[in-house]
C-alpha cells in the first residue's frame, strides 16, 4: 500500500473538518489520482476543486516546495505528500 498525506488550508481544511487527509493505493497513484481521491473520500471539497467536471485552477497543488499545474496531474508522486492550496489576494 502507498500512503498519501493530503494538506488542506483554509476554506478546504473548514469544509473538510480536518486539516489533514490520509489516503492509501495498492500503486503509487498520480496527482489526478490522488485529487480524484480526495474529492470521492470527502464530498464537501468537490464544489471548491471542481468546475464543469474539471480541477478549479484557481486552487494551487503543491508536492514539495513545487507548484504542480493540472497539465503535469499525470504525473507519479513520489513523494507522499501534497497540499491544495486555496487561491489568494493580495493588495
Amino acid at each position: 500500500m502507498v500512503k498519501v498525506e493530503v494538506r488542506l488550508f483554509a476554506n478546504l481544511r473548514e469544509a473538510a473538518g480536518t486539516e489533514v487527509l490520509f489516503l492509501e493505493f495498492t500503486k503509487p497513484p498520480t496527482i489526478a489520482d490522488v485529487l480524484n481521491e480526495v474529492v470521492a473520500s470527502t464530498p464537501a471539497l468537490k464544489r471548491f476543486l471542481l468546475t464543469k467536471g474539471r480541477f478549479n485552477e484557481r486552487y494551487k497543488v503543491l508536492v514539495g516546495a513545487e507548484i504542480v499545474f493540472p497539465e503535469n496531474f499525470s504525473r507519479v508522486l513520489k513523494e507522499g505528500r501534497l497540499a491544495i492550496l486555496p487561491p489568494v489576494s493580495g493588495g
